[in-house]
């Protein structure tokens, strides 16, 4: 087994309307290891949600390739990959995607439900990833009442409830008010300090990359590792 949890290898990725390209990534590597904190910064419009859902396997590269634990998640077809994202990877977005109609224990438990695990264990687990992220009241509400800093918690344990090997987080807090946001920003530390899950986080929020282990800027489609200071 690779020591590194995720690995990027020479990704590029080229849009092509009609006769023109566009290329985002020209060539974009990195390594990070189990419990590794990583921030990813740069200018909007330089590729970083790109290359966040090629990591995750939502999106394939025109050239190079994404290792988990080794894997070449690209190896596998279409219809095998979401498996692959379901059982290794967690996502937070910036728009939390919580279903209107359920709540926030049934958002958090979907992806176990959705994997077919048996319904008392994706309560148990689902409940102890709400604890995990310090959000234990309110599991029976729906998203329509709750603060955006409840929205953020509940959407970061559904993210976590799969105990992925990597969790990729685009713009965590982009929506959150400085409070809630450093609410978030402190869970995201405590994750990477215990838990020993490997995080990705896309953000613009200074202060949040300042407290990744390591910051990664995003420029001419490449990746510099340990970027300059923030």
């Amino acid at each position: 087994m690779s020591d590194a949890a995720l690995e990027a290898r020479g990704i590029r990725r080229v849009f092509r309307t009609g006769p023109e390209t566009l290329e985002v990534l020209s060539g974009a590597d990195f390594r990070l290891g189990r419990g590794e904190f990583a921030a990813i910064v740069g200018p909007s419009g330089t590729g970083k949600s790109t290359l966040l859902h090629i990591l995750g396997g939502l999106d394939r590269p025109t050239a190079g390739t994404v290792l988990l634990e080794g894997e070449d998640i690209f190896r596998y077809s279409d219809s095998r990959l979401p498996g692959i994202r379901n059982e290794k990877v967690g996502f937070m977005f910036q728009f939390h995607h919580l279903m209107a109609e359920f709540t926030v224990l049934e958002n958090v438990a979907l992806p176990l439900l959705v994997a077919r695990r048996p319904e008392r264990e994706a309560w148990e687990r689902a409940e102890r990833a709400l604890a995990e992220v310090e959000f234990t009241n309110r599991l029976n509400h729906r998203p329509a009442q709750l603060s955006g800093g409840e929205k953020a918690k509940a959407a970061l344990a559904r993210a976590l409830v799969n105990d992925p090997l990597v969790l990729l987080a685009d713009e965590p807090t982009g929506n959150l008010d400085t409070g809630s946001a450093r609410q978030l920003m402190a869970l995201f530390e405590k994750l990477s300090g215990e838990r020993g899950t490997a995080l990705v986080v896309v953000t613009h929020n200074l202060d949040f990359a300042r407290r990744a282990a390591r910051r990664l800027l995003l420029r001419e489609g490449k990746l510099e590792d340990n970027g300059p200071e923030v």
